[in-house]
C-alpha cells in the first residue's frame, strides 16, 4: 500500500528538490565533522557540487507531469526556473567563502540558509496549489530573514532584518487570508479548480472572491518589491551582507514572479480585466518611484537596491500583456537581469573599502578606476550599460522585448512611460561609468581591492553571459518562449 501511495504521488518528479534537501543534510554533516574554528570551505564545496548535480538531474532526467495529487506541476516552466535559480545560487556560493571571512560571519549556516531558500523558491515555481505557494514563500522568507541579519555586529543588518521580518509577517497574513477567502468562494485552493470556477462565473464574482484575489495580489507585490509595497527592500538590501543583497535582488525575485505568473495567468486569467488596471498603475509607480529614489543615491549599494525596484516595474509591464510574447520577454529579462545585477554587486564588493561601514560604497571610490584597475572598470561598465539597456548588451534586448510586447498588446502609453523611465535610469548608471573613466583619481579613494580569484571568475562569467545574450539573444528567447508556453 505504501509503495502504491508513493507511486501515485509521483515523488520521483521532484528529484531536484529532494536532492537540494539531501545537499543541505550533507552540508550539515560536513559542518559537524569539520573541526571548530576551521574554514567553512568544505561546506561551500559540498553545497556547490551538490547543486551542480541538481542542475544535471533537472536537464537529463525528464519526468514531467503533476505530482502529489496535482498540488505541484512539473513542466518546462518549472524546469526553466529550476536551472536559473540554481545557477544564481551557485554563483553567490562561489564568491561567498572569502567574503564571509572578510565580514566576520564565518558560520556554515550561511550556506544552509541559501540551500533552504533555494528549496522554497523551487516549490514556488512548481506550485499548482495556493497552499504549496505559501509553503514555498515561507521557507524562502524565513531563510532570507536569517541571511539579512547574519552580520550581527552591524546595526544596519539587525535593523534591515527586523523590518523585513515584521513587514513579511504582515504580508504572510494577507496571503493566508486571501487563500482563506478564495477557498470560501471556490471550495478549493488548487489553481486549476480556481480557473474552472472563474470560467464559470466570469467577471460576476462574489465580493469574497475579489477580496481574496486582491489580497493575493498585495502579497506578491510585497515579495517582488512593487510600489507602494517596496519600503522594506532598501533597508533590507543595505543591511544584508552584500552577497545576500545580490542574491535577494535576483533569485527570490525571479521565484516570486514565477509564482505570480502561474497564479495570475492560469488561476486568475479569466478575470484578467479585474487586475489589469491595478497592475498598470503599480507598474507606472514602480518604474517611476524606483528611478527617482535611485537618482538621489551616492551609495552604489543603495542605488542598485532602488534600481532593482524599477526593474521589477519593467517585469510587470511584460506580465500585463497576458500572452506568450510578453511572458517570454519576462523570462528572458529575469535571466539576464540576474547576471548583470549580481555582477554589478560583486564589483561593488570588490571596491568597498570598509564592509562594516555602508558608506564605504560611495561612488567617489570609483574615481579613476579605469586607470588603476582597467579590467574591473571594464566589467563594471558592461553591467552599467546592460542595466541601462544600451546595446549591444543583453539588457537592451530585454527591454526591447518587454516594451515591444506591451505595444503589440495595446499598452502603448505604458510602453512610452517605460521607455522614458529607462532613459532616466541612463543618468545614474552612466554616472558610474563617467566617474570611472573621466574623473581624476583621488588619493583618498586609494585602498585595498577585494579581488580574489573566485570573485574575478564569477564577475567575468556574468559579464560574458550578458554580452553573449546581447549578441545572440534568440537562443535564450526560444527557450523562454517554450517554457512560458507550458502555462497555456
Amino acid at each position: 500500500m505504501f509503495e502504491q501511495l508513493i507511486s501515485d504521488m509521483h515523488v520521483s518528479r521532484m528529484l531536484p528538490e529532494i536532492l537540494v534537501l539531501v545537499v543541505a543534510l550533507a552540508a550539515i554533516l560536513v559542518d559537524i565533522v569539520t573541526p571548530a574554528g576551521r574554514s567553512t570551505r568544505p561546506v561551500q564545496i559540498t553545497s556547490i557540487v551538490g547543486l551542480l548535480v541538481v542542475i544535471a538531474s533537472t536537464l537529463f532526467v525528464h519526468n514531467n507531469g503533476p505530482a502529489f495529487g496535482g498540488m505541484v506541476e512539473i513542466d518546462s516552466f518549472t524546469i526553466f526556473f529550476r536551472v536559473v535559480l540554481t545557477m544564481l545560487t551557485i554563483i553567490i556560493m562561489a564568491v561567498s567563502e572569502n567574503y564571509i571571512q572578510l565580514v566576520k560571519i564565518r558560520i556554515a549556516e550561511y550556506y544552509l540558509m541559501l540551500l533552504f531558500a533555494l528549496f522554497g523558491m523551487m516549490l514556488m515555481t512548481m506550485a499548482n496549489d495556493l497552499l504549496i505557494v505559501f509553503l514555498g514563500i515561507e521557507t524562502m522568507s524565513v531563510s532570507l530573514y536569517a541571511l539579512v541579519g547574519m552580520s550581527r555586529h552591524r546595526e544596519s543588518s539587525n535593523e534591515g532584518a527586523l523590518k523585513y521580518f515584521l513587514l513579511g509577517s504582515f504580508t504572510t497574513a494577507f496571503f493566508v487570508y486571501g487563500i482563506a477567502l478564495l477557498y470560501g468562494a471556490v471550495g478549493s485552493t488548487n489553481i486549476l479548480d480556481i480557473t474552472v470556477y472563474f470560467q464559470r462565473t466570469g467577471m460576476n464574482l462574489p465580493i469574497i472572491a475579489w477580496a481574496g484575489t486582491l489580497l493575493v495580489l498585495v502579497a506578491f507585490a510585497f515579495k517582488t518589491a512593487l510600489v507602494p509595497f517596496h519600503w522594506w527592500s532598501p533597508d533590507a538590501y543595505e543591511g544584508a551582507p552584500t552577497t545576500i543583497t545580490a542574491f535577494m535582488s535576483t533569485a527570490p525575485k525571479a521565484a516570486a514572479f514565477a509564482a505570480f505568473l502561474r497564479i495570475f495567468y492560469v488561476g486568475f486569467g479569466e478575470v484578467s480585466d479585474g487586475w489589469t488596471t491595478a497592475l498598470w498603475w503599480i507598474a507606472v509607480l514602480t518604474m517611476t518611484v524606483g528611478n527617482l529614489m535611485a537618482l538621489r543615491q551616492d551609495s552604489i549599494k543603495r542605488m542598485l537596491a532602488f534600481s532593482s525596484i524599477t526593474h521589477a516595474g519593467y517585469l510587470v509591464v511584460a506580465m500585463l500583456t497576458y500572452d506568450v510574447i510578453g511572458g517570454a520577454a519576462m523570462l528572458f529579462y529575469l535571466v539576464i537581469y540576474g547576471f548583470m545585477n549580481i555582477g554589478a554587486f560583486l564589483v561593488a564588493i570588490a571596491l568597498n573599502r570598509n564592509e562594516d561601514d555602508d558608506r564605504g560604497y560611495d561612488i567617489n571610490d570609483y574615481k579613476g578606476l579605469a586607470f588603476r584597475k582597467p579590467l574591473i572598470a571594464f566589467l563594471m561598465m558592461i553591467f552599467m550599460l546592460a542595466l541601462a539597456g544600451i546595446p549591444p548588451t543583453a539588457g537592451f534586448f530585454g527591454k526591447y522585448y518587454i516594451f515591444s510586447a506591451a505595444v503589440k498588446s495595446g499598452f502603448i502609453g505604458l510602453a512610452v512611460i517605460g521607455v522614458l523611465n529607462s532613459a532616466v535610469s541612463v543618468y545614474y548608471y552612466l554616472r558610474v561609468v563617467v566617474t570611472m573613466y573621466l574623473k581624476e583619481r583621488d588619493e583618498k579613494t586609494e585602498g585595498r581591492i577585494f579581488w580574489k580569484p573566485d570573485m574575478a571568475f564569477a564577475v567575468i562569467v556574468c559579464a560574458v553571459l550578458v554580452m553573449y545574450f546581447g549578441i545572440a539573444p534568440d537562443q535564450l528567447l526560444k527557450v523562454a518562449t517554450a517554457s512560458i508556453g507550458a502555462l497555456w
